[in-house]
């Protein structure tokens, strides 16, 4: 039987490429294919190249991935897959890397099979770290119609209205990291849309510069912001038709699905960095749910009894 892999210290390619038995992985019970190069004397197996390769709690992988964009906190997801708090914190890490890649894909997929993206809805969503006091901005452009993120950023602020002088007194100055990472975030964008794409964006002045500035030749609609209602997280308007309703559900599913966004929440960012992890996982998983909403019910009956087969 033919070996259809390479050797990952020398890239040997079969025939150097032999055999060399199997071994029992208890995490998963499965039996892995170990194989041996001729040329370099070097042994490895088929579970070298995946992303899981010597990971000892593999099998929770699903679960913590689906956990982070269902609102629990990482405590509870510990307590629900059986496993310490710390192995948790790192798949956060690990499943986000992957995360961004696949959602980069299925970006280039999404373009591929729809065509360019014509119209575009930007906004920034505004949370917290450890306290009130130490603010943060989350810009977010979506697909119009579509609520599809395309891309984001997690960038600090100062505090504002009656907290900036507290803030100040007990943090001192904070950095405004907003505007570098928006002038980023739409230097990504020029990757993914053509230069006559329309923007839908509130009355913001920084949205305007940068259009002009990225998209010379795109169209900008700028639409007054509406006044919060209680469901929805406070995101959805008070009103009959929100021509910026695609970003504003989407900031409402966030806020409901990831746990550290919530309006009343215990569980608050301490680091930046974890909650732009803890976006890519929710992105991820949203997009997930968004292609399986697109599907007729047939198709989805398949889907569920074809993975009931495959479980049992």
């Amino acid at each position: 039987m033919d070996v259809n892999t390479q050797c990952p210290r020398c890239a040997a390619t079969p025939p150097h490429i032999v055999r060399d038995g199997t071994f029992f992985r208890a995490d998963d019970a499965k039996f892995v294919q170990r194989y041996k190069c001729k040329l370099c004397q070097k042994k490895f197996s088929s579970a070298t190249f995946k992303p899981t390769y010597r990971q000892k709690k593999r099998r929770v992988n699903s679960t913590v991935r689906f956990a982070f964009a269902s609102n629990m906190c990482p405590r509870d997801i510990a307590e629900l897959v059986g496993v310490n708090l710390k192995t948790i914190a790192a798949r956060l890490v690990w499943q986000a890397k992957l995360s961004r890649e696949k959602h980069r894909l299925y970006l280039q997929a999404f373009i591929q099979q729809h065509g360019p993206i014509k119209c575009v809805q930007f906004d920034d969503l505004i949370t917290f770290e450890h306290t009130k006091c130490k603010p943060l901005s989350v810009p977010i452009a979506v697909i119009d119609g579509k609520r599809i993120p395309l891309c984001f950023a997690v960038a600090s602020i100062p505090a504002f209205g009656h907290l900036a002088k507290i803030s100040r007194e007990k943090y001192g100055k904070r950095i405004d990291d907003s505007r570098p990472q928006r002038r980023a975030l739409f230097e990504e964008l020029t990757q993914l849309l053509p230069q006559d794409v329309t923007f839908k964006t509130d009355g913001h002045q920084h949205y305007a510069t940068l259009i002009k500035r990225y998209f010379p030749d795109g169209k900008h609609e700028v639409f007054v912001s509406q006044r919060g209602a209680i469901v929805g997280q406070g995101e959805l308007k008070k009103t009959t038709f929100d021509p910026l309703f695609s970003i504003n559900h989407t900031f409402a599913t966030m806020r409901a699905k990831v746990n550290r966004l919530n309006r009343r929440t215990w569980c608050t960012t301490k680091k930046p960095d974890r909650l732009n992890d803890h976006l890519a996982i929710f992105v991820d998983v949203f997009c997930d749910r968004l292609k399986l909403l697109a599907l007729n019910p047939k198709t989805l009956q398949r889907q569920a009894a074809k993975s009931i087969m495959e479980s049992g």
